[in-house]
């Protein structure tokens, strides 16, 4: 399919995949923002349940506001959000998930915060997140932090080589612009994560990534999370090295992620993970 051009300044750019259960609450959250001057794009990979014909009754209802993109399934929500953002034009992003709910003021609170910067720092690449409210499968807080909840401290994270402790930026909440979307300059095959990809391929030219401490998401918990909240106290050295092979597999994806984009040693990735751990002792 040929590229869209966004008629508004935002894209949003929803992944589903079998989200009937959820999927009204979180479109029902994007219509009901303060700020609306944002056109919602979706594409489906290869739902079996209700979810198109859910989607195909708010493109209907919303025809001037919401887009169904059609292109082949890409099985996974990485290649999936990856794919919308080549395929859209448009001078900001931001991801939706298909199972959270978005405060009224999510998308006000992160544009302002984004023009403010740019007029300091005119055509740098620039990413905007929040934090979120952790909460179950109804709605009821778990969490008022995510941050707090996962033990991410954000303002500690500020070079390339800071982000091998940890990617302190969660997809849906990001607001980036057209610059960060031109820094991704490698194909994706490497990407684990589409937040992390373009997270890391910023930072990397040298571009601004600005944490909010305020929540704008109600994250929503639930047994199908691609990826989900994880309450840090319980990740224990006990814990660790019962799932030691997984911890060391998850280390070097990110190790080769981080390299696909931007060359950093494995002792300067070690440290770097030693530091924040440091670092964050006690916080």
């Amino acid at each position: 399919m040929d590229k869209i051009v966004s008629p508004t300044p935002i894209a949003i750019l929803l992944a589903t995949y079998n989200g009937e259960r959820h999927i009204r609450e979180q479109i029902d959250s994007l219509i009901g923002q303060t700020f609306q001057q944002w056109t919602l794009y979706i594409h489906d990979d290869n739902s079996n349940d209700g979810t198109i014909a859910i989607i195909k009754e708010y493109v209907s209802n919303y025809p001037n506001r919401i887009v169904l993109l059609d292109f082949p399934p890409t099985y996974g929500a990485c290649q999936n959000f990856l794919c919308m953002l080549y395929k859209v034009e448009a001078k900001y992003y931001m991801f939706s998930d298909q199972d959270d709910v978005w405060l009224p003021h999510k998308i006000e609170l992160e544009y302002e915060r984004m023009k403010a910067l740019e007029s300091m720092y005119s055509k740098t690449p620039m990413i905007v997140h929040t934090n979120l409210v952790v909460v179950n499968e109804h709605l009821e807080p778990i969490n008022n932090s995510f941050w707090e909840y996962e033990r991410i401290y954000p303002k500690t994270v500020q070079t390339y080589s800071d982000y091998a402790a940890v990617n302190c930026v969660t997809g849906c909440t990001m607001l980036f612009n057209e610059e960060a979307k031109e820094a991704i300059k490698r194909p994706y095959t490497n990407a684990l994560m589409h937040d992390a990809w373009i997270t890391l391929s910023t930072i990397a030219v040298g571009g601004i990534v600005y944490p909010i401490e305020e929540p704008t998401i109600l994250y929503r918990q639930h047994g199908e999370n691609t990826l989900g909240a994880r309450d840090a106290s319980l990740l224990t050295w006990k814990y660790k090295i019962q799932h030691l092979k997984d911890v060391i597999n998850a280390n070097i994806q990110h190790y080769k992620q981080m390299n696909a984009i931007k060359k950093i040693s494995l002792t300067r990735y070690i440290s770097s993970k030693v530091r924040y751990k440091i670092n964050i002792r006690n916080k």
